[in-house]
């Protein structure tokens, strides 16, 4: 199960705005839940304990979040109202780990090329499986006996990644 950070805007001017983004932020972890991820949102509990009106609250708020990004697969970027200050420093701290930044709106994309990367795993790996011997040294002595079949995988598995539309065409 990948772990999505979830990053909307909390901070509002107004009741209403801070109702309807703490709305947001379910609405994304809810759409995460239901795609299989396992979401991180710490606006929507870090601000049940913490007092954003106080500015050394709202910052250890913000470096905890931090934290919990670090241990994520990706983060889930929610632009619909904007992206506030809190959101910046997210979102900056995810390209400085080279962690995917994806749009909310566009998420599935990117389950949909995730699914077609796992297919085509699938599809190298068992080209793999049916053609380590092909790859094997073993093959030569016309003996299977004292060669390890790890080696001749590894090479088959490259072949199947190398050859990739021969091999997805075929297999």
């Amino acid at each position: 199960m990948k772990k999505a950070y979830i990053c909307s805007p909390y901070r509002a001017e107004s009741e209403k705005e801070m109702k309807r983004n703490l709305e947001y932020a379910r609405e994304l972890t809810r759409k995460a839940l239901e795609d299989g991820m396992a979401p991180v949102t710490p606006h929507l509990y870090m601000t049940q304990c913490l007092n954003e009106e106080y500015p050394w609250e709202r910052e250890i708020g913000i470096r905890a979040g931090l934290e919990l990004l670090k241990s994520c697969d990706f983060l889930l970027m929610g632009m619909r109202y904007g992206i506030s200050k809190g959101m910046m420093k997210e979102i900056a701290a995810a390209k400085e780990a080279d962690m995917d930044v994806v749009n909310a709106d566009k998420l599935h994309y990117k389950l949909k090329d995730e699914k077609i990367q796992e297919m085509e795993e699938k599809r190298f790996v068992n080209y793999a499986r049916e053609h380590t011997c092909d790859f094997c040294k073993g093959k030569v002595f016309h003996t299977c006996t004292s060669f390890s079949c790890d080696e001749p995988f590894q090479k088959a598995y490259e072949y199947a990644k190398n050859h990739r539309d021969r091999i997805l065409q075929y297999h």
